[in-house]
């Protein structure tokens, strides 16, 4: 285990379950394709694109993670041209249905720069045409 990466710096955290804080906002379910960097659990540097299940302008749920993270790693993030430093706050457990998936919270400003959709809003499709239609390409 890498110490420097992690951001308590003891790897002794409880299961995320206990921990888990009521969200204080809505999170959309909006698609991305994102870049996602940083150091392991063995300390090797990996980069690896991965896709977001929903975000919020402080955080993201990201699947199709390969990286071997474990919570309180802090990691880079690439959306376009936007870049930001999250904190891994989760991990999908190997074999249950979220395997692959992580949970983030911005560990600065947050990455989504541009408004979100409306909370009542359903279909996103429109909302992702309009800002996110060349996103494979950029990333």
């Amino acid at each position: 285990m890498v110490l420097g990466n992690n951001f308590l710096g003891l790897g002794l955290l409880p299961p995320y379950d206990f921990a888990m804080p009521k969200r204080s906002e809505r999170r959309h379910t909006v698609p991305i394709a994102v870049r996602l960097w940083g150091l392991d659990r063995d300390g090797k540097v990996f980069s690896q694109n991965a896709r977001t299940l929903d975000i919020a302008s402080n955080g993201a749920r990201l699947f199709g993670v390969t990286a071997a993270l474990e919570r309180g790693f802090i990691v880079g993030l690439q959306c376009g041209n936007m870049r930001a430093r999250f904190m891994v706050v989760w991990v999908g457990e190997v074999g249950s249905p979220r395997e692959g998936q992580i949970g983030l919270r911005a560990a600065e400003n947050g990455i989504w720069s541009v408004a979100l959709p409306r909370a009542s809003d359903d279909d996103y499709s429109t909302w992702l045409a309009e800002n996110y239609l060349d996103t494979e390409a950029a990333v």
